[in-house]
């Protein structure tokens, strides 16, 4: 018999313990870095000083809307004879049977025409005289009519012919002639428009309106330029 049979046969290593462990010693080693870089943010968080915090980033500013385009539209000069009724009102009137007087005229006076496009505007009272006596003296004998309106404690209404015009201050004279209604001694509240008529600049002017138009406004809108 031989020594390695006496001996028998040599005993089996077991496997070292340790060599099973492998896996969850490295999944401890993840965990222990996370739990690290944690407790180094919330350190850092104390560190700040009080009443401190990290703003949020901001959201783009939004960009501001643009402004509405402005719609303007040039002036045009109207330099050709138009038909216009006008009108001029006055706090109270005096008639002596030929002179009519209206006291507390307004500083301007209103036009509308109608053809050969609609026009709206004013003038102002001086401008109103300047041009009525022009086209009076034109039209020396059939001069515009006129409907004359009185809005006091007894409304009135006539229809008149009115020749020159004088204006001194706020007061405004015309020779008058009565066609139709009659015209009382003494009236308030008083409202003159004139017929349409075709009023043609002046020779001593190179004006006669401005004129503009807007996409909001129905007709143009004008203003004496003389």
């Amino acid at each position: 018999m031989t020594a390695k049979s006496a001996i028998g046969p040599a005993p089996r290593r077991r496997p070292r313990a340790h060599a099973r462990k492998t896996g969850p010693m490295k999944l401890s080693a993840s965990l222990a870095g996370l739990l690290l870089a944690v407790s180094s943010a919330a350190a850092l968080a104390q560190s700040a000083p009080a009443g401190q915090t990290t703003p949020p980033a901001s959201a783009p500013a939004a960009a501001a809307p643009a402004a509405p385009a402005q719609e303007t539209a040039p002036e045009i000069r109207v330099a050709r004879p138009i038909e216009m009724m006008l009108t001029q009102q006055a706090a109270s009137l005096s008639f002596d049977g030929k002179v009519l007087t209206l006291q507390g005229v307004a500083p301007t006076a209103a036009f509308a025409i109608d053809r050969p496009e609609r026009i709206g505007g004013t003038m102002t009272t001086e401008q109103f005289v300047k041009m009525w006596n022009a086209t009076v003296a034109m039209m020396k004998n059939d001069p515009p009519n006129v409907a004359l309106t009185t809005l006091g404690p007894v409304p009135t209404q006539a229809i008149v012919e009115l020749g020159a015009a004088s204006l001194s201050g706020s007061t405004l004279s015309f020779n008058t002639v009565v066609l139709d209604g009659t015209v009382p001694p003494n009236g308030q509240l008083v409202s003159l428009t004139t017929q349409p008529t075709v009023f043609r600049p002046m020779k001593e002017v190179h004006g006669f309106l401005k004129c503009w138009w807007s996409p909001y406004w129905a007709q143009r809108v004008c203003r004496a330029d003389w």
